[in-house]
């Protein structure tokens, strides 16, 4: 369930870097992010794939290093593929990741 977490994190964190560009930010919403809102986006992708790095390593240090590597090649793969194929659908990723990280956090400490 935490590598679960860990995935969806990582893959936040990549939608907040490809959301940071111009070109992709204006393929997905229509309209061009200012300097200040690309700025808060990229850093906030940073403060995310942090997050998700020391949720990888408080499972365990060899193995969610390494676990780290696999998801954030599959999130990146994931949002390339949706920006090139259909990138009106990362509109809707806005507000389905965010949702699905606080239920998987919650299953997790639960669980």
């Amino acid at each position: 369930m935490i590598y679960s977490l860990a995935t969806l994190l990582c893959l936040s964190a990549f939608y907040a870097f490809a959301m940071a560009k111009t070109s992709h930010y204006k393929s997905v919403f229509g309209t061009r992010p200012s300097q200040k809102k690309s700025q808060y986006i990229n850093n906030l992708g940073w403060i995310i794939i942090l997050l998700s790095f020391v949720v990888n390593l408080s499972q365990a240090i060899g193995y969610g290093s390494l676990m780290f590597c696999g998801q954030m090649a599959l999130s990146v793969t994931l949002i390339a593929l949706c920006l090139t194929y259909q990138p009106t659908w990362l509109r809707s990723a806005l507000y389905l990741l965010p949702m699905w990280a606080i239920v998987l956090a919650a299953l997790s400490l639960i669980l």
